[in-house]
Formats: C-alpha cells, sequence, structure tokens
C-alpha cells in the first residue's frame, strides 16, 4: 500500500449480550418508499443505541439447550463522543462468510469497554440498498456523522489483500454522512454510497473472470504458514528491478483488480469495514440493509 506495511487486523473477540429487537422482513423486495422513508420489503435491521457513559455493557447470552452464543441487532454507543468504532465484517459466499445467514452484533459495545463493536452481514453478491435514521426525542437536534473507511481485505487463506483507493481519499463513492434528529417525523435517507467502493484489490492468484494485472509485492511469511503477517510494495534499483528492502520480505506476483463503485464486501473472501460515529446526542438511529 505504497510503501506502507499492512499489518493484519486483530481478531475481535469479545463476544457480549444484547437486548433483542424483531427483524422486520416480508416477503417482497423492497421496492415502494414509505412515509418514514425506509422502502418497503425483506430486510436486516440494525439498532444503534446511544447510552451515557457509565453505561455498564450486558453480559453474553447462551441459548439454553444448545449453549451456543445468542446475538441480536443491537450496539451500544456513547451518546456522545467522536470516533466511535462499529466494525462490520461480511464477505463473498465461500469461506468463513458462507456462515452468516442473519444479522448478528457479535460485540454490541462500542466504547464502553475499551474496543469497537462488530456486527456481521449475512454476504449478497448483489449488494444491499442501506438506508438510516436518527430516532428519539430530540433534544437541541442531536447529530451522529457517520465516516467509513476499509481495516482489511482479506483472501480464504485469511491473507490481507493489498488495497488503495480511487475516488476519495478513502476510496468509497461518499466520503462521510451526517444524521439529525429534528423535531416532528424523522425520515431515512440512503446511505448506500457509504458502502460503494472503487479501488484497486490485489489478489495472491489470478481472479476468475476479471481483468488480472500483475504487479510486485513484497510479503513476509515469518512461521511459513502461508498467512503473511506483512505485505508492502518494492523498491527499485538502479536497473528499476524491484527488490525487498526489509528482512525476511521475499517478491512475489500479485494480480490486480480495479472496482468501480462496487458493494464494499465482494471485493474479497471477507472484509472488515469501520462506521467511526461522532455522536453529538443521538440516541436511537436505525439502519436497514435491503438485499439487492
Amino acid at each position: 500500500m505504497n510503501g506502507e506495511k499492512i499489518m493484519k487486523k486483530k481478531t475481535i473477540g469479545c463476544f457480549l449480550a444484547l437486548f433483542l429487537l424483531p427483524v422486520a422482513v416480508s416477503a417482497v423486495f423492497a421496492q415502494d418508499e414509505n412515509p418514514n422513508g425506509f422502502p418497503s420489503g425483506h430486510h436486516f435491521n440494525l439498532n444503534i443505541i446511544g447510552k451515557k457513559a457509565e453505561f455498564v455493557c450486558p453480559a453474553q447470552e447462551y441459548d439454553p439447550i444448545t449453549g451456543a452464543p445468542v446475538y441480536g441487532n443491537v450496539v451500544f454507543v456513547p451518546e456522545s463522543g467522536d470516533g466511535i468504532q462499529l466494525f462490520m465484517q461480511s464477505g463473498s459466499t465461500k469461506g468463513k462468510a458462507a456462515a452468516f445467514t442473519e444479522l448478528k452484533a457479535v460485540d454490541p459495545c462500542a466504547g464502553f469497554d475499551g474496543d469497537g463493536a462488530t456486527v456481521q452481514l449475512p454476504p449478497n453478491p448483489a449488494g444491499y440498498r442501506v438506508y438510516a435514521r436518527a430516532l428519539a426525542k430530540p433534544t437541541s437536534d442531536p447529530t451522529m456523522k457517520i465516516t467509513p473507511s476499509l481495516i482489511s481485505a482479506e483472501d480464504e487463506n485469511g491473507n490481507d489483500l493489498v488495497y488503495l483507493g480511487l475516488v476519495t481519499d478513502s476510496g468509497f463513492l461518499r466520503s462521510d454522512e451526517t444524521l439529525v434528529r429534528t423535531k416532528g417525523k424523522s425520515k431515512a435517507v440512503n446511505v448506500t454510497p457509504l458502502f460503494q467502493w472503487s479501488g484497486d484489490v490485489c489478489y495472491f492468484a489470478p481472479l476468475e473472470g476479471a481483468d488480472n494485472v500483475e504487479s510486485q509485492k513484497c510479503v513476509l511469511d515469518a512461521d511459513g504458514d502461508g498467512i503473511y503477517e506483512g505485505i508492502m510494495d518494492p523498491l527499485l534499483d538502479d536497473s528499476n528491478t524491484p527488490y525487498c528492502s526489509e528482512p525476511g520480505y521475499t517478491l512475489i506476483t500479485t494480480y490486480c483488480t480495479t472496482y468501480e463503485e462496487e458493494w464494499i464486501f465482494n471485493i474479497a473472501d471477507f472484509v472488515t469495514y469501520l462506521w467511526s460515529l461522532n455522536n453529538d446526542g443521538t440516541k436511537l438511529v436505525q439502519v436497514r440493509f435491503y438485499p439487492n
């Protein structure tokens, strides 16, 4: 990534409980817009709830019969604060993304327990249309600003892929969105551009059905397990021959594909994407994902 080492993301393993809210669905795909601004049709709900600073994250709940963790569709964030992290994870329909069949908040607390919240979204090759609105009783027109960024894109073996944004600094069609809760009825807005990404992604094998452009990269596989702990661009010597300047790095050929306004979770087998939230008093934000 232009000379910078891409470090493997830390796995977020904090599984906490949450209050379950129902996911409203219907048998048809989203078509008509309702008075509240949301389209009608099948969708997944995500509820972002603002809490006071003294809020204590609930303990993880488990199914009394199977013993499996029980997840819902709610995340809790500070009612006031900047840089609140909400991670979203999904990917293609193969590999570890294939098991996702419903939206679930596997870590529902952001900012109260020292890390961000994590939500997993079912993979859908056609992508989603995404709408959001601020709710709850308005006081002084509270706002929530959303800024998206691409945290990691992995292949099916867990290797981080190389990516480079083209449209904005982070590659997204829209670089941010601010939701405002004013008096009266709150109407949802289309925030799908926050999930539409343009840029180059470099894979370690040619991507089937894509225009693969070869590119040299330096990779580090310290323990020989085939998972690269580091990836960087090579340097050029006096004869314009690429070489790796860091000890332990090996020069390999990668295959790059250029995406234009692609659904962010389609660019790799598994993607972690971040909403950085600046919350100024917003108590509830509803987000709905409508499969295309």
